[in-house]
């Protein structure tokens, strides 16, 4: 499937033609050469007002091109380069397997990185194309501005530019005049000489005396326009020299002599067809039939086109037409004065044509000129949703807008729309205040089904932002069961693919890991089988992250990776949904001992994850920064950042319901490798209630850093029945429960527990939580190789790995600060398996005396762990090197 059929249809293909000449057209040699001389150089631009003719001149004299004639729904971003994309794609200038065919019209926050996207596919191009731009001036919105320029700026050499306008965009033309890259075509340029003016109306079959000519070529001053209206209108005269001499070229004079002389010459049934049919901008057969209650309206049209110049085709298969842009505004112009009663009829009539087509633009506008607010409303029920689901709520939030605010707070289904669209944005506050008017709205039965779901996804939005997942489960599930017993569109995968995609983000912050993968798994699929890729990129994303929480790196699916490749090649490297996908990526690399991968995906994360400002998503992304600092041995780093996260969530809502003891239990850690035991004991005294697995391991860490691996071994015995949520989470309690048990002198269970770990981590290959227990977890490795363990080869890896981060060489720092008396004696216990209490007794004082002695001991050592205490002395020789 090319490109262009997975992009949103373009209002009418025949944007996309190149105009054929219009009747009576004059070949302008001089003209024409100036075009494909320009054609040479990067950039043309052919700046004229209306009516001169720089359209059919650019026709004329382009043989192959790329072609868009700009409405006014092109002044954004995305519609604007999605037209440019089918453009090329239809003038057969992409090749299917190019970068420029897997490149999609920006949407959202991929707006900043597409223009160059779309560059490096152009200049990748094995042959060049010329891209016209008809009727620049147009384009007024910010965005669409600064990426033309940024195209122009960086136009390469296998892109030829040609913009016609009525006056100089805004854009960097100054540049391009010093550069030498720019050709110009002006109004002084396309005005008619004598010679062509004579050419022109004999090409209309007039043959006037040349005082005549001259007179009316003065009086025009060479606008095309007014000449061939002048050439139009002397057809059948007998007196040209009266009008010669009463015609004048400036608007008003032409305004009034097209409705005095030219209009109401129409005979009756041709002049009620040109009044109806002026209120659409272009106009087909069907259309005019609809307007105009008859059925010979391709005819009609066809033969105006053969007799005049207001009636121009605008495709080769002359299907299409529009009137010539000054005739049409003064027929709309009569229309609203002759018409008035039977406008609202005309329009809603074209209305409803064009929403037989699933034209929901046109048809809005329409509908709502008509007052038509009912159909006005079926239109934007039936359409949202598409626009929705492709990212673009923006354009969600623009078509609701055309409707009456009151009118929207009657429609249930529409005020759910507007809650969906308000939280994209993260404005909750409009969000709830929609889905209230949404509660209390009438819901006809045979839309109540799609109003609930809305609901539901609206009520799943407001959990991203607010964090309390479990229970926008609980109603969404409840919604859900509810919409599953009313009648629905028979076939509406794409509402289905969003609605899984929800509900497993939803599951997965809810830790209900089971569920998340299986909605994630259905929503991958449904948006693959519907090309809903904005859609698939998020789903990816979330199932990325829920197989390392579950699997650890031994995942091997890809769906990151599939997710950054996917959102690549639609241009939408940096889109939020993105950030989920490579904070699984990191966290995957950190896990399999990949740091600078790691440090990579994190930071790309971060980035994209800025543009959402979810506090779920910012946690993990927060929690895995600081701990990959403790891992560089830079604590006090790590603890800023958790710090930084507090802060920057601190206004934003209660915090999610693991955050709390998330936070503490890593806050602690980095205290504990940072030396401050007591610290570390006030942070875990905040969240003694909690009893999650990384709690308790943080006061297992606490409990072996201060002299007490019994205590620690009385924390983890238990933890170890406990269903842990991470893989990561139960290998990290089994190495610190083997640390323990080998510090309380308990070589078997050690042994043990040790075994299961690498039986665990064999498995989803976590290795980290082995090499961060240091020396005394290599020890514990050996004694394992030396016992006799059916995970050899795994051994065998992490004591190379604890080899690459030892130093080349070994520098012992000087003792600071003696030792006292005391300290010595209990110093000299520390290599026993001796506990604090056992200590205590041994010299008759409190356990706490001992405790109070080990701190000081610890700090003076520089050292956070009772293992670490003991190599550090015998280092300084304070302990015999007796092993």
């Amino acid at each position: 499937m090319s490109a262009a059929a997975v992009r949103r249809a373009p209002a009418l293909v025949t944007q996309f033609a190149v105009p054929p000449s219009p009747f009576g057209m004059v070949e302008r040699p001089r003209l024409t050469q100036r075009v494909q001389a320009g054609i040479q150089r990067p950039v043309t631009l052919v700046c004229a007002p209306a009516g001169s003719g720089k359209t059919a001149l650019v026709a004329t004299s382009v043989e192959r091109a790329a072609w868009v004639t700009l409405e006014a729904t092109e002044d954004e971003p995305g519609r604007l380069w999605d037209a440019v994309l089918t453009a090329l794609d239809l003038a057969g200038a992409v090749p299917p397997d190019s970068a420029l065919a897997g490149l999609a019209a920006p949407v959202n926050d991929s707006r900043d990185t597409f223009m160059p996207l779309l560059v490096n596919a152009l200049a990748a191009l094995p042959e060049p194309v010329v891209l016209v731009l008809d009727d620049v001036h147009v384009l007024r919105s910010r965005g669409c501005l600064a990426q033309l320029a940024f195209l122009l700026l960086h136009t390469p050499d296998t892109l030829r530019l040609v913009m016609t306008a009525r006056s100089d965009p805004p854009l960097p033309l100054h540049v391009l005049r010093v550069r030498g890259r720019l050709e110009e075509i002006r109004a002084t340029d396309l005005a008619f000489t004598r010679d062509e003016a004579k050419a022109l109306l004999e090409a209309h079959g007039l043959t006037l005396e040349d005082e005549l000519i001259e007179a009316l070529h003065t009086r025009t001053e060479g606008w095309g326009a007014g000449l061939r209206l002048a050439a139009l209108s002397l057809q059948g005269r007998d007196d040209p020299a009266t009008f010669v001499a009463e015609f004048a070229g400036d608007d008003r004079v032409v305004a009034d002599y097209l409705l005095a002389e030219v209009l109401d010459r129409q005979p009756p049934k041709l002049r009620a067809f040109l009044l109806r049919t002026s209120l659409v901008d272009r106009i087909c057969g069907s259309l005019a039939d609809a307007l105009t209650g008859d059925t010979h309206g391709a005819d009609t049209l066809a033969m105006l086109e053969r007799t005049n110049g207001f009636v121009l085709g605008v495709d080769g298969h002359r299907e299409w037409f529009r009137y010539h842009r000054l005739f049409g505004k003064l027929l709309r112009t009569r229309a609203e004065r002759e018409l008035h009663a039977k406008l609202a009829t005309l329009h809603a009539r074209a209305a409803r044509w064009y929403a037989e087509r699933c034209a929901a633009v046109e048809a809005l506008e329409h509908a709502v000129l008509a007052g038509e607010h009912d159909l006005a409303v079926e239109v934007v029920a039936a359409h949202w949703f598409d626009l929705y689901v492709r990212g673009d709520a923006a354009a969600v939030r623009e078509l609701l807008t055309k409707v009456p605010a009151e009118r929207l707070e009657r429609d249930a289904e529409l005020s759910a729309a507007l809650a969906c669209a308000a939280l994209d944005v993260g404005d909750t506050d409009s969000a709830e205040l929609h889905m209230a008017h949404a509660e209390q709205a009438d819901h006809p039965d045979s839309r109540r089904r799609r109003y609930l779901e809305t609901m539901a996804l609206a009520g799943l939005g407001i959990a991203r932002l607010e964090g309390d997942f479990d229970a926008a489960l609980r109603a969404a599930d409840a919604l859900l069961a509810e919409a599953a017993t009313h009648a629905g569109p028979e076939e509406d995968g794409a509402r289905e693919a969003l609605v899984h995609a929800m509900l497993g983000e939803t599951a997965l912050w809810a830790h209900d890991l089971e569920r998340a993968g299986q909605e994630l798994h259905k929503a991958v699929a449904g948006a693959r089988a519907h090309q809903l890729d904005y859609v698939a990129v998020s789903a990816l994303s979330y199932l990325a992250l829920h197989d390392v929480m579950l699997h650890g790196p031994a995942d091997d699916q890809g769906h990151g990776q599939q997710a950054i490749e996917l959102a690549a090649r639609r241009g939408w490297c940096k889109i939020p949904q993105t950030a989920c996908a490579h904070a699984a990526l990191a966290l995957h690399a950190f896990y399999d001992l990949r740091p600078a991968d790691a440090a990579e995906h994190l930071e790309r994360a971060r980035g994209a994850a800025a543009r959402l400002r979810r506090r779920q998503l910012d946690f993990v992304i927060a929690h895995l920064d600081a701990r990959m600092h403790g891992a560089g041995g830079e604590p006090k780093l790590g603890i800023r950042v958790l710090d930084d996260y507090e802060a920057l969530h601190r206004h934003h809502g209660p915090p999610l319901v693991y955050e709390r003891g998330a936070v503490a239990a890593m806050r602690a850690r980095l205290q504990i490798q940072d030396g401050a035991l007591e610290e570390a004991a006030l942070t875990l005294a905040s969240v003694e209630d909690d009893r999650s697995m990384a709690v308790t391991a943080a006061d297992a860490r606490l409990a072996l850093a201060s002299g007490d691996p019994a205590e620690a071994v009385e924390l983890l015995e238990p933890a170890g029945d406990q269903l842990a949520m991470h893989a990561v989470t139960r290998v990290e309690t089994l190495v610190l429960l083997a640390i323990s048990y080998h510090e309380n002198g308990e070589p078997g269970r050690a042994t043990r527990a040790l075994e299961d770990a690498l039986a665990l981590a064999e498995g989803n290959r976590h290795r980290w939580p082995f090499l961060e227990l240091g020396r005394p977890m290599e020890e514990l490795l050996r004694h394992q190789i030396r016992a006799g363990t059916a995970h050899r080869a795994l051994v065998g890896e992490l004591l190379d790995a604890f080899a690459d981060r030892a130093p080349a060489t070994r520098h012992v720092a000087p003792l600071l600060e003696p030792l006292s008396e005391r300290e010595q004696a209990i110093l000299r216990y520390l290599p026993t398996a001796l506990s604090n209490r056992e200590i205590a007794a041994e010299l008759f004082v409190t356990t706490n005396t001992v405790k109070t002695h080990l701190r000081s001991i610890y700090r003076k050592l520089d050292v956070a762990r009772r293992r670490e205490a003991v190599e550090r002395a015998r280092d300084l020789r304070l302990l015999s090197s007796r092993r």
